[in-house]
Formats: structure tokens, C-alpha cells, sequence
């Protein structure tokens, strides 16, 4: 029935049927597009990066080069190669493959070799090219050096990974992490501004300057800025290996180019030839070029090459315009290849300066998205492997230099070595890779030991290990791993919402405790949750079908009354029918990993530990099992038996202990080796699944922001019910809705009740609805067609009283979200506990059962109501209360001292306090003050500053 005949008009939403199809949950033959597109631009520039692009960081290195004994040594990086994941030569292990879910099950990093060519000359004579391992560098997941790359779902599921992985983050001992992208100022693009900061530059300097973001093809970048002085002159500054530099502009452009002075001067001028004041500021800076004594190109390289090569680590028989021009080459606009071309651009930086200075160019804003690009993922790892190669190739050459030696591979050639044969350069080097800069150590060996020495020296000065990169990422908890840019798309009627109330949920729609992915059993997180009855929504934007969110579903349909039932509904609390609660609903679990190794309890070198139990230990209550590790399934209480481990050499028996006060169900243990295949018992990973049934204080909300704190779990022969004899699952304030205008929700819970209803699922896009063909409308005809009223509310009867109530309420479905913010992490409780070492006061902090702190904001609330004792009981009493002695004459805390004890032989065991200052005993009294406050005079004294107190 449709008496409207409206309903039918729209286009029809989403369906249900796909989850009830046989084939829904069999891997698809090809990943779904949608999803990997969300992480393209991430894995697409990894991509460049590793191939194209470190190619072109590499001839972008320039040679090192330095003498040794007489000869002119050249060192050139003219090849970087970087390999798949793999395991090393000679492992124990059937797959040579290394694949991302070992590497997160044994807290490893996913990496590559990087090999690099690296060419050596001596007095400009090849001597060849040595291929070296110089360390590991991390692998993006599903990139083209990944080797999950192109493998279909199936083949995914087989390497314990999600059918639609997406990729596009890194795995660091264990953990993933993404490299965010970056706003970076727009390339190769003048921008005119005003910065008053830039007076304090330097006498003269002004706030206008002409800023330039240089990036060259590789992706490695200067900043360089010319700023205007009070004279009318021009400086330029650049950074070079973090250092700022500055000189005037006149010495560039003479240096660039060989043009006569008055060429430059026209060039700068030119549309501006009738400004006197212009001109006479162009020809003062050719003027100061002059006064130095640089009349042509050449004078002003040697000038320039003399000052800066100190700062270039250059050899010494570079001449200085050679030095000059390897500064121009590095510093100034280096995405220009020609000289030409950079002096034509710095004249006309310089012509945009002095129009800014003299108000005829407006100022630019640099936060402007149109001044602004976007630094990817693979440009920043580009640009800090050029960096770590440039790093090596430095200190290779100073390595020799300080050693006054030179590198076996070297030597074997300069060297000649009578009655041995000639040996392979570079053969079996870089065994081990090592951390950055490691400080290196002498090394005093003789020739015998060549090929170990240049092990040392490039073990010292290789580039990457493990954690380097991890400085440059950072952790993204994501469900599935990167959803952030899309969340907004999935709030149903977003544009019937106030816009606070949809970034309010974009940011909870990251906190949700949901079903983040089907691997539970292949991972190790730290921390994982999951939602264990998860529904559908039944009314959804058409983003979420288009990303499949079914597969990673994220609340539950609930069924919501618009009532103010009973006064445990206030300030965003809600009542949850404790009915529902009982059969399931918002029930959760957290997995929590921890990682065990025993090669940390015990010395370096030492290898007696394994797992393992002692026969008939009484400490085990056959709680462990004969490995030494707990049951799967077994339920750990605080004081359990956790895990036992034996010592192969004394045979002694260690037994560890469950230490947490939340009890957990044991769900998973690996048992993990090294990289090599050969470990031996001694590293697990324990993954525990803890219950997190929803109590009073955790935290709900729906999908438009209308967060909610469950106050109660109401008897459900106490809720209130319809005629149909139907109880909601929340009861929500209807306080909620006017200040916060969500009216989103209240749309949802008409449609959600109407697609209860029909069978359907409803499409809830932004903006297919509008003031002619509304929303109401359209939900109310179908309320009304299946027989309910037209704008969703019903008439409902109170549970206590069983009496029919007088306002109609309003009452649908509305999809809700359970939040990871629980009051098992959160409550905090003490009685009596640890306290300060130092003044005696209760510690702070959670995790070490301290107290909560009472501030001056609570003490001036107490004192705003009237009760000044309680707070003399909260910060007296119950902290830090001590009884002293103290001198009522001398009025000193410190002098009363307890007399020494009598000899053993005295039948007199009264010790009295004396005052050290009177000589008396008959003055000392005792009173009660903080403890803190005896350690403030005593801190006082040893200030020689005297405290004294007036006794009454």
C-alpha cells in the first residue's frame, strides 16, 4: 500500500541481499579498486622513489673526493639497487620470501637490502666499481619491492593477510606505521612576504623578502630567500647542511654569468628604467661587487670560493671558482641546470622584492593552498636516502683520512702485494649493517687483517638499520589501515547536520570499537578491539557500500526511544535496556600482545634459557603446560601462573606470574625465531583476549556525533514499551537535539524504522534530498503505508506504573557505535598506597596505584561552598599529616633532637628530645604539620635561612 505514491519515485538505495548471497564472503578474483585507491598516491610514490627516483638521487650525489699520501682519491655512488624482502644467505627455512605477517607476528621490520655501486679513481683512473651491501631499509606494504605485490585475494588470505589489503605503510619491529603527508611551500615558485621577524637579521635588514622552495628532479630541496635592506640593497640566504648563509645579491649575479656590469644592471631595470630610485639601488649593489675588487666572473668565483670552501669539505686542489662553483651548484635555484637561467631568475626575484617593498606587489599568503603542494610519502623517504648515502660516502673519506690508512678494497690495488694473489674488492664486506653515525673506532691492524679493517670502517658508516626510519613515520590506528580522508563520507544525511556535530564524528569514527580485520589469529598488536556482534546499517551513505564497510562493520542497529524516562538520561548519559545488554549487545573483547624473550633476562652470550617447566614444581598448580606456557583458553586471574622457563646449566626452574588485575582468556601463542631460522625456545608472543562487556561509564554515540555515556542498565520490566509490546535498547534525552540540531539522526531513526519495516536499506547520500522532495515526507509515507505513524513517534506505557504515557514519543532505528574510551582503562581508586620518598605526599599516576590529584581549582571549590575542614581533611589529613617536635622558645623545627640512647647497662630507657640551640628539653612541644612543609625548612636552612614558629 502507497497512498502517497511517493516512495517509490526515488532510486533505489542499497541492498541487503548481497549479505545472505552464497558467494558473499568468497574472495573475489581482483581486489576491489575503491578501497585501493585510498592508499595510491602512498604506494605510487614509494614506488618512484625506489626506482626512477633513486636513480636520480644518485647521479645527483657529487663524487667525494680527498688525497691520500700524494694521490688524488675520487669516491662516486653511480648505483643504488634496492631487493624485495628476503631471508639471509644461508637461513633454515623453505620460503626465502619474507612476507608482512611474520614480520608483525615476531615484531621484525619488513625490509630490503640496499647494494650500492660505488666507483673508485685514483688521479682520475678508474679503478673499478665495488658493489656494497650498506644495510637495510624498510618496505612499503603492496608496493612493487613488497612481495605482496599484484597477488590476488586469495593469495593474500594463503600469506595471513585481508582479502582487500591495501598497503601503503611500513612495518617497524612489529608495528605499522604510516609517513603522513606533508604541506610543503610550492616549488620553484616566488612568494612575496612580509615577516617582521626578519628585521632581527641583521642591522638593516627589513620584514619584505622573496621566498623560493628550489626542488630538483630527485626531490632534494633549498629554501632560499632574497631580503631587502633599508639601502635599497638586496641579500640572499640559503641553507646549507643546516647552516644559514648570506651575501649580497651583486656577487651572485656577477658570478652567474659573464655579462658586463652594465648587461646586469639593464636586466634588473628592465620595465622599471624611469625609476630613479631603483636604479640608483641597482648600481649601489654592482658598486659593493666593485669595492671587494671583483671586476669580472672570474675574480668573484675566487672571491666567493675563498669564503665559502671552508663550509664545502672540497679537496685542496679544487681553485676556488672550482669551489664557487660547486656552491652555486648546490645552493642556488637548483632545479635550474643552466647558469644562464638562475641569473635570469634571480633578477627577476629581485624585481618582485622591490615591488613588494614599494607597494606594488601585494603580499602573498604562504597558507594559501594556492603557495602550497603536498610532500608524499616516497619523496620525504627519497630525500632522506639521499641524505644517509651522501652521510656514508663522507665518512668513508674522512674515516681515511683520520685513520691515516687506506680502505683494504682500496689498498689491494695502490698496495702491491709481492708473493699473494691479487684479492676481489669489496668481496664479502658489510656483513652486519649498523646504526647512522656510530662513533668510529682507531683501528690499529696490519696488513693481514685488511679485508677485516674495511669491514669496520663501512660497518661504521653504513646508513640504515631497523629504527632509522622510524624517525620519519608515525603510527596510524586505522579499520581497516587507512579510512581517515573518507570517514566524513560515511554520516548518513550529513548535510541535514550542523557541521561541528560531522567532524565531531570524524573524529570518533576513529575511536570506534568495531571489527577492524579477519586475521585476528596472524596478529601481535599491542592493542586490538573488536566489536563480537557487529551489524549492517540499515541506513547507509552510498560510500560505504562503495568501500565495502560490510567486511569491517563498525556498530549495531539499535533500537532508540526519544524519552526523558527517569533522571539517569542527563548530560548526554543514556539508559541501556539491561535485557539487550544480556543478549549480546555492544559486546566486545580487547587483544592484547606480549612479547617474551628470554635472551633479554640474560647475559649477552649466554644461551642456557629455554621454556620449560620442572617436574612435579608445586608453584604451578597445573596451570602451565609441560613447554611452560599456559593452556589456549585457559582464564589467567591476578597471581596465576603465567609462563615458566628453566636454566639448561644450574637447572633451576623460574616461574612468572599474570600481574594484571583484569582477568583474560589466553588466545593465541606464537612461538617466534630470528632471521636466520636457527632460534631455539626461546621467544614467544602471548596474545590474550580480554572481555569488555559494556558497564556503566563506557562511552556510546551515533553516527552524528550525539556521544552518549551509559548511566544504567534498566531492568527491562521496568522500561517503558509500545503497544506492540516492543522495548527499546536506548533510551536517549531529548535535551540532545536543540542546541546540538543533529536533525541527521532523527531522519536516520525515521528511516531506519521504515527499513525495519519494508526490508530495505536505505540510501542515505548527502543532498538527494531537498525543500521539494524532503525527507520527511518520503519516510513518513512508508511509516505510513506499513501502518505506523507518519512522523515516527508511537505511544508508549511505562514499565513501573504500566500506565499509558501523555506525550507521543518518538522512536526508530538508529545505528550506534560502542567507543574504545572504557572505564576498565580509566577508573582510578586509592585508599592507602606508595608515597613520595621525599615529602611524604601520595604519588600520582594510574599505573602505580597512585592517587588523584587535588588542585587549587577543587581546594577553591571547597572553599566556595563552606566546607573548610573537608579540606583540611583532603590536604591535610589524608596526605602528608607528620607530628614534629619543635622548641616553643627558640621556635626551630629542626633543633629538638632525641638524646642518644642510654648504655645497656642503664636501668633508664626514657629518651627525651633536647633543643640542640637552648640546652633544654622542658620547651619542646609537638605539633602537627604537612610533612612537606619540614623538608621546605629544611631545604630553607641549607639556604642558611632560618624558619622560626610562634607556638600558642
Amino acid at each position: 500500500m502507497d497512498p502517497g505514491g511517493r516512495w517509490r519515485h526515488l532510486p533505489s538505495g542499497p541492498s541487503l541481499k548481497h549479505l545472505t548471497d552464497p558467494s558473499y564472503g568468497i574472495p573475489r578474483e581482483r581486489q576491489k579498486p575503491a578501497l585501493q585507491e585510498l592508499t595510491r598516491a602512498h604506494v605510487e610514490s614509494f614506488n618512484y622513489a625506489v626506482r626512477e627516483g633513486l636513480s636520480y638521487a644518485v647521479q645527483a650525489i657529487p663524487p667525494f673526493e680527498f688525497a691520500f699520501k700524494d694521490e688524488r682519491i675520487s669516491l662516486t655512488i653511480v648505483d643504488a639497487v634496492i631487493s624485495p624482502p628476503t631471508v639471509p644467505k644461508g637461513s633454515i627455512c623453505k620460503e626465502l620470501n619474507v612476507y608482512p605477517a611474520e614480520c608483525r607476528g615476531r615484531r621484525s621490520t619488513y625490509r630490503g637490502k640496499l647494494t650500492a655501486d660505488i666507483s673508485w679513481a685514483v688521479n682520475g683512473i678508474s679503478k673499478g666499481i665495488i658493489k656494497q651491501f650498506l644495510g637495510y631499509v624498510p618496505i612499503m606494504v603492496k608496493s612493487k619491492l613488497c612481495n605482496l605485490y599484484n597477488l590476488p585475494p586469495k593469495a593474500l588470505i594463503q600469506h595471513h593477510e585481508e582479502a582487500e589489503e591495501m598497503g601503503g605503510y611500513f612495518i617497524i619491529n612489529g608495528i605499522e606505521k604510516v609517513i603522513r603527508m606533508l604541506i610543503m611551500p610550492r616549488r620553484n615558485f616566488p612568494i612575496a612576504m612580509v615577516r617582521p621577524k626578519w628585521k632581527s637579521r641583521g642591522p638593516g635588514y627589513t620584514q619584505y623578502g622573496v621566498s623560493m622552495h628550489c626542488v630538483r628532479e630527485e626531490h632534494s630541496a633549498v629554501n632560499m630567500n632574497l631580503h631587502y635592506l633599508e639601502n635599497g640593497t638586496v641579500m640572499l640566504n640559503f641553507i646549507y647542511r643546516k647552516e644559514l648563509f648570506f651575501f649580497p645579491l651583486g656577487f651572485a649575479l656577477k658570478a652567474l654569468v659573464s655579462f658586463s656590469d652594465y648587461q646586469i644592471f639593464q636586466e634588473l631595470i628592465k620595465g622599471k628604467e624611469e625609476d630613479s630610485f631603483f636604479r640608483n639601488s641597482v648600481s649601489q649593489m654592482l658598486r659593493v661587487v666593485m669595492e671587494e675588487g671583483c671586476s669580472t666572473q672570474k675574480q668573484v668565483l675566487s672571491y666567493l670560493g675563498e669564503r665559502f670552501r671552508v663550509k664545502l669539505s672540497l679537496p685542496d686542489w679544487y681553485p676556488n671558482e672550482h669551489a664557487a662553483e660547486f656552491l652555486f651548484s648546490q645552493c642556488i635555484c637548483i632545479h635550474l641546470k643552466s647558469n644562464t637561467e638562475k641569473f635570469y631568475v634571480l633578477c627577476l626575484l629581485t624585481r618582485k622584492l622591490f615591488a613588494l617593498a614599494k607597494g606594488e606587489c601585494m603580499e602573498e599568503n604562504p597558507d594559501s593552498l594556492v603557495n602550497q603542494e603536498v610532500l608524499t610519502p616516497g619523496q620525504l623517504f627519497l630525500m632522506f636516502l639521499k641524505e644517509s648515502l651522501q652521510l656514508m660516502e663522507l665518512h668513508i673519506g674522512h674515516t681515511v683520512l683520520r685513520e691515516k690508512r687506506i680502505p683494504p678494497w682500496m689498498e689491494v690495488v695502490l698496495v702491491p702485494m709481492t708473493g699473494k694473489p691479487s684479492l676481489y674488492p669489496g668481496l664479502y664486506l658489510f656483513t652486519t649493517p649498523c646504526r647512522l653515525v656510530r662513533p668510529v673506532q682507531n683501528l690499529e691492524l696490519g696488513k693481514e687483517e685488511l679485508i677485516g679493517t674495511m669491514e669496520q670502517i663501512f660497518m661504521n658508516v653504513a646508513i640504515f638499520e631497523d629504527e632509522v626510519l622510524a624517525g620519519v613515520t608515525t603510527h596510524q590506528e586505522l579499520f581497516p589501515h587507512s579510512l581517515l580522508s573518507v570517514i566524513a563520507n560515511f554520516i548518513p544525511f550529513s548535510d541535514h547536520n550542523q557541521s561541528p556535530r560531522n567532524m565531531y564524528q570524524c573524529q570518533m569514527g576513529k575511536q570506534t570499537m568495531g571489527f577492524p580485520l579477519l586475521t585476528f589469529q596472524d596478529r601481535s598488536d599491542n592493542k586490538l578491539y573488536r566489536l563480537q556482534t557487529p551489524q549492517s546499517p540499515l541506513v547507509r551513505p552510498y560510500m560505504y557500500d562503495y568501500y565495502d564497510m560490510d567486511n569491517y562493520p563498525v556498530g549495531t542497529n539499535a533500537i532508540v526511544a526519544v524519552i526523558s524516562y527517569t533522571g539517569y538520561d542527563m548530560e548526554d548519559a543514556m539508559i541501556v535496556n539491561k535485557a539487550s545488554w544480556e543478549r549480546g549487545f555492544a559486546h566486545g573483547s580487547v587483544y592484547k600482545s606480549e612479547c617474551i624473550d628470554l635472551s633479554e633476562k640474560i647475559k649477552q652470550g649466554d644461551d642456557s634459557l629455554v621454556f620449560g617447566v620442572k617436574p612435579g614444581d608445586p608453584r604451578i598448580l597445573q596451570k602451565l603446560d609441560e613447554d611452560g606456557l599456559p593452556f589456549i583458553g585457559a582464564q589467567l586471574q591476578y597471581g596465576d601462573p603465567y609462563y615458566s622457563y628453566l636454566n639448561l646449566n644450574t637447572g633451576e626452574s623460574f616461574v612468572m606470574y599474570y600481574k594484571s588485575k583484569e582477568n583474560c582468556i589466553v588466545d593465541n601463542i606464537k612461538v617466534c625465531s630470528n632471521d636466520t631460522g636457527n632460534g631455539k625456545f626461546k621467544c614467544v608472543c602471548i596474545t590474550m583476549r580480554v572481555p569488555r562487556n559494556p558497564t556503566i561509564g563506557d562511552k556510546f554515540a551515533s553516527r552524528h556525533g550525539q556521544k552518549g555515556i551509559l548511566s544504567r542498565l534498566w531492568p527491562v520490566e521496568d522500561m517503558p514499551f509500545t503497544e506492540s509490546g516492543m522495548v527499546p535498547d536506548i533510551l536517549f534525552n531529548p535535551h540532545g537535539f536543540p542546541s546540538r540540531m543533529t536533525i541527521g539522526m532523527l531522519i536516520e531513526s525515521m528511516a531506519g524504522k521504515s527499513a525495519a519495516l519494508h526490508g530495505l536499506c536505505h540510501d542515505a547520500t548527502p543532498f538527494i534530498f531537498s525543500e521539494e522532495n524532503s525527507a520527511l515526507e518520503y519516510f513518513g509515507e512508508m511509516l505510513k503505508a506499513a501502518g505506523y505513524n507518519y512522523y515516527g513517534t508511537e505511544r508508549l506505557y511505562s514499565g513501573i506504573s504500566g500506565l499509558e504515557l501523555d506525550a507521543d514519543i518518538f522512536i526508530g532505528v538508529v545505528y550506534y557505535q560502542r567507543l574504545r574510551h572504557m572505564v576498565s582503562d580509566k577508573f582510578q581508586v586509592r585508599t592507602t598506597g606508595a608515597r613520595d620518598k621525599v615529602t611524604n605526599q601520595p604519588i600520582g599516576g594510574r599505573n602505580v596505584q597512585g592517587g588523584i590529584r587535588f588542585g587549587e581549582m577543587e581546594r577553591d571549590a571547597l572553599l566556595a561552598h563552606g566546607t573548610s575542614f573537608l579540606l583540611h581533611d583532603r590536604l591535610f589529613n589524608c596526605s602528608d599529616r607528620s607530628v614534629a617536635h619543635v622548641c616553643v622558645k627558640c621556635g626551630s623545627l629542626l633543633s629538638p633532637l632525641l638524646e642518644k640512647p642510654p648504655p645497656s647497662w642503664s636501668t633508664m630507657r626514657n629518651r627525651k628530645y633536647n633543643c640542640t640551640l637552648c640546652n633544654r628539653s622542658d620547651t619542646i612541644d609537638t605539633v602537627a604539620v604537612p610533612y612537606v612543609f619540614r623538608y621546605f625548612v629544611a631545604e630553607l636552612a641549607a639556604m642558611n635561612i632560618k624558619v622560626k614558629l610562634d607556638i600558642v
